[in-house]
């Protein structure tokens, strides 16, 4: 017996295609006022009910509901229950439209309320069924597909740009579009180029029409910055003016040329004088015993760290090797950084060079390559980290086949003009190190 506040089915809520005659049959419960479903006979005055309807009735006032008898008994009515399922009915979706007729006993399965996932397209296209993702919608069941594969926020789906994250539509859209390193996104400049959002420093720096860069004779002096785009026109212009410029750098080379060779003769006498008493003791006391010390990776110094910082120069280092007959890299500074780090930090970037033993190595690299800012008080190095995989650009790390270096992968934000001092600015000095290469 149902519970008074419990859901229960009542009657069919449908239409016979020919009403059988009233006094033939009773068809309509007295409760739901909907055609019978499963009738019982109350033994008070013979009427016929739906047997949830009648329970009802019971459970909760126990009076018949046509002659208002109290305490009465019901029993299954067979006979009717024959007579009403084989009359044939129209669909309960008649007025949206559904055009089925059959016999009443087949209106439940053609209605189809099964919500397993495997039964649920199965039967009148009318009825409202609940999407499957639980997104809390409900739609008439010749719509609901459509509405699973194209329009619901909680369909399972992929990243189409990564290709490797996958979740529902809202979360893909809304929390990994926005980070998703190869999600297409505008050139900061607006210089009218999508970039992926992992590429996009790269373009900044060495591709976009709209960066501020200085110009190719900056280190002899000229101070002129202008877009990628309009500095060859600077460059065609200014012939003569970048000659004195060569002129005047060559000149003041020449004298720091031949001051530092005074400065090697000099240096020369007094290794000359220091050796000549080295020996003087080797004759006298034994040597000393020295413990043999591994040379770390070479110190890349940057000095007029603020003139560069000033002028907005790009500094490259000294070329090294990853290891012996292996990669041939450098580091680029951008002492002001750029894009992101633009005034704020300083930008580190390693560049691939051409080296004499490409042939022999595998390209694109797969790899981490970390490089390090020294402390040069306590020891507590900065360090930035470059990997390198399938999901890299090999603009970044391929062979150099045309020009001097690569396109370069790096931190625009490696670290801020606030941090340097005292630690890692020193007389105006940076040191930096390739710090570990791990080969994938």
């Amino acid at each position: 017996m149902a519970a008074p506040n419990q859901k229960r089915t009542i009657g069919f809520d449908c239409e016979f295609v020919k009403p059988p005659p009233s006094e033939y049959v009773q068809s309509l419960c007295p409760v739901c006022l909907q055609i019978i479903r499963e009738p019982h006979q109350v033994t008070c005055c013979g009427k016929k009910f739906c047997q949830a309807c009648i329970e009802h009735v019971k459970a909760t006032k126990n009076v018949c509901p046509t002659c208002k008898t109290i305490e009465f008994s019901n029993f299954p009515d067979i006979g009717v229950k024959q007579l009403l399922y084989d009359l044939k009915v129209r669909c309960s979706n008649k007025r949206d439209g559904c055009e089925w007729t059959g016999k009443l006993r087949k209106l439940d399965e053609h209605l189809n309320t099964d919500p397993r996932p495997e039964k649920q397209l199965n039967g009148c296209q009318f009825v409202e069924i609940d999407c499957i993702y639980n997104c809390r919608n409900h739609q008439q069941r010749r719509y609901i597909l459509s509405h699973q594969d194209k329009n619901c926020p909680r369909r399972p789906i992929s990243c189409e740009h990564c290709h490797d994250y996958k979740s529902t539509y809202d979360d893909v859209t809304n929390n990994h579009w926005p980070v998703c390193g190869f999600f297409p996104v505008p050139c900061p400049n607006q210089c009218g180029s999508t970039i992926q959002r992992q590429n996009i420093d790269s373009h900044v720096a060495d591709e976009c029409p709209l960066t501020t860069i200085n110009c190719d004779f900056h280190h002899v002096g000229c101070a002129v910055e202008r877009h990628r785009k309009d500095m060859p026109e600077h460059l065609r212009e200014n012939p003569l003016t970048h000659v004195s410029l060569l002129a005047t750098s060559h000149a003041k080379q020449q004298s720091e040329i031949t001051q530092q060779r005074e400065e090697i003769t000099s240096l020369k006498a007094d290794v000359k004088t220091d050796l000549e008493r080295m020996q003087q003791l080797l004759t006298t006391a034994p040597p000393p015993i020295v413990n043999s010390i591994p040379l770390g990776p070479p110190v890349l110094t940057m000095t007029e760290f603020q003139r560069h910082k000033k002028t907005n120069n790009r500094w490259f280092s000294l070329p090294v090797y990853t290891y012996h007959q292996g990669y041939k890299i450098c580091l680029r500074v951008n002492a002001n950084g750029f894009a992101k780090g633009k005034g704020t930090h300083v930008s580190v970037w390693v560049h691939f060079m051409r080296g004499e033993f490409d042939d022999s190595l595998k390209w694109p690299f797969r790899g981490v390559i970390s490089f390090q800012l020294l402390d040069q008080v306590n020891s507590d190095h900065k360090t930035g980290t470059n990997i390198y995989d399938d999901k890299t650009s090999n603009k970044n790390c391929t062979r150099v086949t045309e020009g001097e270096r690569s396109e370069g992968r790096g931190k625009a934000t490696f670290i801020a003009h606030t941090e340097l001092e005292p630690k890692y600015l020193r007389n105006d000095t940076l040191l930096f190190q390739i710090h570990k290469v791990e080969l994938k």
